[in-house]
C-alpha cells in the first residue's frame, strides 16, 4: 500500500512526498500516463517552500532592535 502526504497549495498544484524510489517511479508513471505535468523538487525548491512557510508564520508585530539583531547574526 502506498502512503504519501498531499499538500494542496492552490487549484493547480499538489505536492506529493513518496516514501521511497519505487513509489516515486510509480507516481511519476501514473502522472505521465495521464499527461499531467510533474517534476521532482530540488533541494533549493524545498528550502524555498520552507522559507516561504516560515515567512507566512512570522509575527510581523514583534519588532526587535536592529543592532541587537545584527549582533546576534554576527555571533
Amino acid at each position: 500500500m502506498i502512503k504519501f502526504k498531499l499538500q494542496k497549495f492552490d487549484m493547480e498544484t499538489i505536492l506529493i512526498q513518496a516514501n521511497n524510489d519505487a513509489e516515486l517511479k510509480l507516481i511519476q508513471a501514473f502522472l505521465e500516463e495521464h499527461k499531467l505535468k510533474n517534476r521532482i523538487l530540488s533541494e533549493d525548491d524545498k528550502e524555498d517552500i520552507v522559507l516561504g512557510k516560515l515567512m507566512e508564520e512570522t509575527d510581523e508585530t514583534d519588532i526587535i532592535n536592529t543592532n541587537e539583531f545584527l549582533s546576534k547574526l554576527r555571533s
